[in-house]
């Protein structure tokens, strides 16, 4: 009995015991963070990426194959540190036909096949302008985590930006 009440009032092991509780628990916090971030900021640089390409055909006069290679090119700075040969992107020039209709006038895909000219493309509500046009640029990202630790398998990220023409009503492809 003295020997029991002797181990019940001993404290020297305590942290010991309390830190090897808490460790699995910090590590989870620790790397499922880590995780979590790096796949926000793909996410992100996703999406700048595609607005980044709108913006710079928007405020074009004309769109030539030198011009979209380049654009091809940027991508692996524009997704650094990540590939940015795991990125697709379309590239599409979108004429409001009516309220209700918007067409396809020319599109250049990047890892992903062009839309055929004349298709029909679902816009924003604010965007239907009749006989406006506009650059849509879609990005699909297959993100796969360095640590695997949240997320074991791929993830796809897909944003489609839109912006208006600013020089030319639609901008021809040449």
């Amino acid at each position: 009995m003295r020997k029991l009440r002797r181990f019940a009032l001993a404290h020297g092991g305590h942290a010991a015991v309390e830190f090897a509780v808490l460790l699995p628990v910090m590590l989870l916090l620790l790397f499922g963070s880590v995780d979590l971030i790096d796949m926000m900021q793909a996410n992100r640089r996703a999406q700048n990426t595609a607005a980044s390409i709108a913006d710079v055909v928007a405020r074009d006069t004309e769109v030539t194959t030198e011009e979209v290679t380049g654009l091809w090119s940027a991508v692996n700075l524009l997704m650094f540190p990540s590939d940015g040969n795991d990125v697709k992107i379309r590239i599409n020039s979108v004429l409001v036909v009516d309220g209700a209709r918007a067409e396809v006038v020319w599109s250049e895909g990047h890892g992903i096949s062009a839309r055929a000219s004349g298709e029909q493309v679902t816009l924003p509500d604010g965007m239907m302008q009749p006989g406006s046009s506009l650059i849509m640029a879609e990005t699909e990202f297959s993100y796969r985590s360095p640590l695997g630790f949240l997320t074991p398998s791929a993830r796809t990220f897909r944003h489609t930006i839109h912006r208006r023409s600013r020089l030319v009503d639609p901008i021809p492809r040449v």
